[in-house]
């Protein structure tokens, strides 16, 4: 239930199931006048008490008037209904209705009767005239005495509302619109000529069917999107009378003679030479010149927007929320009208619901929580999620009912990390990973009724994905159990227990096997592999625990993952990373033939398909919109968006999109990279900006083409900000990904370094004035920098940061620990190496100001951490500030924290590259 405003004054109360309104009247003065008020809830009440201060309900009918005097005790408004209803009031009601008499000076209440039963509808003095009729059936004997009344439009309780003709839709209903008199098509023109249909077609659709610039990538569309014309241009080049134009009069001629015949350059007709050329077609498509069809090189400048550029604050740029895009993504319903997902739109991610039809949106949870990853279960009465406490990742699984009236915690064991929820086809159990008992995180089923659970792996190694056979007996899940710690492929379990049994998918060659996914017959399995050094799509035929021939789908250089079946099982739609840029595409499984679903320049994640094959669900973001559910169709011109996260007093033209760079590395390996040069307006007559350095987490991580609030709050403020992939990033292949294997703080802190020397060498940036920002790994390279390169950056913030790697491996969670041991190597082992990689041996040799950010109940990189190089900066009598945000993890959940952080870091940066 949920309310909506019509028009600046009527209300709307509807139930998304039953699809009933419900209608306030509003009125400052008087108060406003409720019609029908919903059954009594303590959300309907709050969604009333949201309209505005009410004082008198009427009720149309008898079952309306049920709950009504509840609505009294609460509200304290007055209530009304007709003699015939009174009896239905508990208590009695305060004003009793005849047939005809006004309630308000703005408001009539009539009532009319047929067959025994009568109902009350009130006609609204607004605009010509409304007429509200409740549960009145316009087709009925009793609406048959509404004809004498003037109004045009009409507010049902069982139909979206009609603003206009809404008297003729009720002449039609009673059958009593006059008939037309008949003519005879013969004795009239046919209009039906291909000029007239033309005509027509421009009423009848409001836009041109053009495709926009931005949907059609220049590479798909050959010779970019120029090449295609308006409709209606098109048919005005073909179908259009060429008539000779004069220009200055026509020129006098003298007369021809009798039998003269005059020479002639105008075309003779086919009737007398029948070598004549036609006359020729005009084009219906205007091509672009030839050109080169390279990518543009990268803008090396900053550019002028004028008057369209904003200084916008920390408040307004930190402040916008967004779709969650890390914790389970998005959920279709099962009858594909519905998608869950969660948002921060309150400040804190909560899930919430919209029908893909129409522009409502249902809050489904108010926790003041991180609640995260909603499922639908497959009768779509309730869904699934997920919730912790204070940031510390330590998730329960929750169930909410689709109304989100009821929840309860389904686990309650507030000390495990639940995650990864996936429903049984019947909607009986819960499949999910955990970490309880102190093992590591291992295959769960849960009876969701009961609450009784079953462990289905032994916990030896992390368990990854778990996903249901369309028949409910198995589970998919992938796992590294091998020897070789780096290498990962995929098992089947029985869901109700026993041998686990590995597929064989990797052809006996090193490397992944992940994100398994059955399809729709169970034959086949498609997943994720890098045998071939990138990821890539593939898909294995099954048959009792075995696979048979693997295919893979594309032959693309680029990684490609997280594919999804259509449910016809035609086809997948999956996703293509190439050059920090996410689409999303489809390719057939027997054909391999390929093309985009949508390809906006941005990043496209968390694909959905709904039961008709088509409907395709996806959150996106770029640089300039953050991230929102869209949802599109084979047929579509463009993705639509469900929510929009962009408030309206941010011009998108105000923030900055990147452009694609590489600059020598370490050992003069190229480094990929995004760099965000600031506008003319924006660099306060500095002809050379200062510069951060935005180094992101992982390391298994990539910058993409996205939302970053705080890459631009530091743009918008004049700082040219690079972001770049070192050695060690994803998106760019297997041996870029692996390039820093047991080298963390190496190779790719020199290539962080040289991004620096790159920007003042081609003279982008002061090369004086450089800082360095980082989250996560992203915070331990900025103390790295800062420590080992201090000729580089003049100043640094870290949030979140790992400072010593044996304690850390001491203190992180337990999949974390073994990340840790598979990519850096033993603490024991290589202990050195543990030693000479950590920014608190080297904390005495920083020089730069550091500002360093800390979440209280941080489970990955512990509080202990941050105060072990605080207390070395202390001691060492270094330029520092500290601040520790209470209830906040690893990053910072809470709209508040992100405002505070990125303030404190823009100020420190303004303070250290500027005002120095």
């Amino acid at each position: 239930m949920d309310i909506h405003q019509l028009r600046s004054w009527i209300f709307e109360l509807y139930e998304p199931l039953e699809d009933e309104r419900q209608y306030i009247v509003y009125d400052s003065d008087r108060g406003n006048l409720l019609i029908d008020a919903p059954p009594f809830s303590e959300r309907a009440l709050r969604l009333v008490r949201g309209a505005g201060p009410a004082s008198l309900l009427v009720a149309t009918n008898a079952a309306r008037a049920a709950d009504a005097s509840k609505y009294r005790e609460a509200l304290g408004v007055q209530v009304a209904v007709h003699a015939d209803d009174a009896d239905g009031v508990p208590g009695g009601p305060d004003l009793v209705l005849g047939d005809d008499e006004l309630v308000r000076p703005d408001a009539r209440a009539v009532r009319v009767h047929a067959n025994g039963e009568g109902a009350t509808v009130l006609l609204l003095s607004k605009a010509g005239g409304v007429l509200v009729c409740g549960d009145l059936d316009l087709a009925s004997d009793a609406a048959r005495a509404l004809l004498p009344l003037s109004f045009s439009a009409v507010l049902s309780a069982r139909r979206s509302p009609m603003w206009n003709a809404g008297k003729d839709t009720l002449l039609e209903l009673q059958d009593t619109l006059p008939k037309p008199r008949k003519q005879f098509g013969i004795l009239l023109q046919a209009p039906w000529d291909r000029a007239y249909k033309g005509r027509l077609e421009d009423k009848l659709v409001p836009h041109d069917p053009i495709v926009p610039r931005e949907v059609t990538a220049p590479r798909e569309a050959a010779m970019g999107p120029e090449t295609l014309v308006v409709a209606t241009a098109a048919r005005e080049l073909v179908e259009s009378p060429r008539r000779p134009v004069q220009r200055g009069g026509l020129p006098s001629r003298p007369l021809a003679a009798a039998g003269e015949t005059r020479a002639s350059n105008r075309p003779k007709s086919f009737a007398e030479d029948w070598e004549a050329h036609g006359t020729a077609r005009p084009p219906t498509t205007i091509a672009n010149p030839e050109t080169d069809i390279q990518p543009p090189p990268p803008v090396v400048e900053p550019r002028s927007i004028g008057e369209r550029y904003r200084r916008l604050s920390v408040e307004e740029l930190a402040g916008v929320p967004y779709v969650d895009y890390i914790w389970g993504g998005i959920d279709l319903s099962p009858d594909g009208s519905e998608v869950a997902f969660s948002w921060n739109r309150s400040g804190t991610f909560e899930v919430y619901s919209a029908p893909l039809a129409g522009e409502r949106i249902f809050q489904l949870t108010a926790a003041n929580e991180r609640s995260v990853w909603p499922r639908w279960s497959p009768d779509a009465k309730q869904i699934a999620l997920l919730r912790d406490s204070g940031g510390n990742e330590r998730f329960d699984i929750w169930l909410v009912d689709r109304d989100g009236e009821h929840e309860r915690n389904l686990t309650n064991e507030p000390g495990v990390m639940h995650r990864e929820i996936a429903w049984s086809p019947d909607g009986t159990k819960l499949a999910y990973t955990a970490n309880a008992g102190g093992k590591a995180f291992t295959v769960h089923v849960i009876d969701v009724t009961t609450g009784a659970k079953r462990v289905l792996t032994d916990g030896s190694r992390d368990d990854f994905q778990p996903r249901w056979s369309p028949d409910g007996t198995l589970l998919v899940f992938w796992s590294r159990r091998e020897a070789t710690r780096t290498n990962a492929d995929l098992y089947v379990v029985a869901s109700s227990g026993g041998e686990t049994t590995r597929l064989e998918t990797r052809e006996g060659l090193d490397g992944e096997s992940t994100d398994p996914r059955w399809s729709p017959d169970g034959t086949r399995i498609a997943f994720t592999t890098d045998t071939r050094g990138r990821h890539e799509v593939a898909i294995a035929t099954y048959a009792e625990r075995e696979i048979g021939r693997i295919e893979r789908m594309t032959e693309s250089i680029y990684d490609e993952y997280g594919a999804v079946w259509r449910p016809d099982g035609r086809a997948l739609a999956y996703l293509h990373n190439e050059d920090a840029t996410v689409s999303l595409r489809r390719v057939f499984a027997v054909s391999h033939a390929d093309h985009a679903v949508s390809d906006i320049p941005g990043m496209h994640a968390s694909p959905d398909i709904g039961p008709d094959s088509d409907t395709t669900m996806f959150i996106f973001s770029s640089p300039s919109r953050p991230w929102d559910v869209y949802v599109t169709r084979e047929r579509a011109t463009e993705a639509r968006a469900i929510t929009r996260s962009l408030p309206s007093t941010i011009d998108p033209a105000t923030l900055v999109e990147p452009s694609h760079v590489r600059y020598p590395g370490a050992a003069g390996e190229d480094v990929p990279a995004l760099l965000f040069l600031p506008y003319a307006e924006a660099l306060r007559g500095e002809k050379i900006p200062p510069a951060i350095i935005n180094i992101h987490g992982g390391p298994t991580s990539q910058h993409h083409r996205e939302w970053n609030v705080a890459t631009q709050v530091f743009v918008n403020a004049g700082f040219v900000v690079l972001e770049p992939n070192p050695r060690g990033s994803t998106g760019y292949g297997r041996k870029w990904r692996e390039a820093n294997r047991r080298d963390w703080g190496g190779k790719d802190l020199e290539d962080v370094a040289r991004g620096a020397a790159w920007l003042g060498d081609q003279k982008l940036a002061d090369p004086a004035r450089i800082g360095v920002y980082g989250v996560s790994y992203g915070g331990y390279l900025t103390l790295m920098s800062l420590a080992l390169r201090p000729d580089r950056f003049a100043a640094g913030v870290s949030i979140v940061g790992v400072v010593s790697w044996k304690t850390m491996v001491e203190t992180t969670r337990g999949d974390l620990r073994d990340y840790l041991l598979r990519e850096l190597g033993d603490p024991d082992k290589d202990a050195d190496l543990y030693r000479e990689r950590s920014p608190l041996t080297h904390a005495s040799k920083i020089r730069s100001p550091l500002l360093v950010l800390q979440g209280e109940n941080d489970p990955r990189v512990p509080r202990s951490e941050a105060e072990q190089v605080v207390k070395a900066l202390r001691d060492g009598g270094k330029v520092h500030e500290y601040h520790v945000y209470p209830g906040e993890g690893h990053g910072f959940r809470m709209t508040e924290s992100r405002i505070d952080a990125l303030r404190r870091a823009l100020d420190w940066f303004d303070r250290h590259l500027r005002r120095s």
